[in-house]
C-alpha cells in the first residue's frame, strides 16, 4: 500500500472515531467564519453556513478590501467586493465535524480609482468563478470552528474601462481554490 493510501486509511479511522466521540456535542445549525489569510491582500471576508440537514450545508460569503496590481514600475490600487455561495455535503461526519465535498460560485469586482498605466481612469475588472472542493470542518464542543478547503475553480475575467474598450479581451483560466477559515458554530 502506498503512503497516500495509508494516510487516507488513517484519516478515515480517526474521522470515524472522532465523529462517534462527538455524538454528545450540542446540536449546531449555524457557523460564522472569517478568512484570516485573506487579510494579507488586504481583504475582509466572512462566511455564514447554515445546516439544511446534518449532512448538507449551504453558505454565503461576502468580502471587501483593497487590491493592488502592478504593471512594470506602476502600481494601481482598487476597491474589491465579492460575494458568493457554496453547497457542502458532509461525506464523512456531519455539519459539526466532517469531510466536505462541495461546489462554489463566487463573483468578484474590482474598481480602480487611480489612473492606471497609460493614464487610464475608471477601470474595473470583474469576474466569476465556479469551483469544486474537498474540505474538512471541525467545530469544538465550545463552538470554536476551523475549516480548510482545497479544490480547483474556473475563473472568467472581463476588464472594462468606463465608456471605452480596454483593448484587453476577457479571459478565462483554471486556478486553485483554497479556503482556511476560523469562527464559531451555534
Amino acid at each position: 500500500m502506498t503512503k497516500l493510501g495509508l494516510l487516507s486509511v488513517a484519516v478515515l479511522v480517526v474521522t470515524s472515531h472522532v465523529a462517534r466521540a462527538d455524538d454528545d456535542q450540542p446540536e449546531r445549525h449555524l457557523t460564522i467564519m472569517v478568512a484570516p489569510l485573506r487579510a494579507i491582500i488586504p481583504l475582509a471576508e466572512i462566511t455564514v453556513e447554515y445546516a439544511i440537514t446534518p449532512k448538507v450545508g449551504a453558505s454565503i460569503e461576502l468580502g471587501a478590501g483593497q487590491r493592488t496590481i502592478s504593471s512594470g514600475s506602476d502600481d494601481a490600487t482598487g476597491t474589491e467586493i465579492e460575494g458568493g455561495a457554496q453547497v457542502r455535503y458532509y461525506a464523512l461526519g456531519d455539519f459539526r465535524h466532517g469531510l466536505e465535498l462541495g461546489g462554489e460560485l463566487l463573483e468578484e469586482y474590482v474598481k480602480f480609482r487611480e489612473p492606471l498605466p497609460g493614464n487610464i481612469v475608471g477601470a474595473a475588472a470583474g469576474g466569476a468563478t465556479l469551483g469544486a472542493f474537498v474540505g474538512y470542518k471541525i467545530a469544538m464542543r465550545v463552538g470554536f470552528t476551523f475549516e480548510a478547503q482545497l479544490g480547483a475553480r474556473y475563473l472568467i475575467v472581463d476588464p472594462q474601462i468606463t465608456g471605452q474598450s480596454t483593448g484587453v479581451p476577457a479571459f478565462d483560466k483554471w486556478a486553485p481554490l483554497l479556503h482556511l477559515n476560523v469562527g464559531w458554530s451555534f
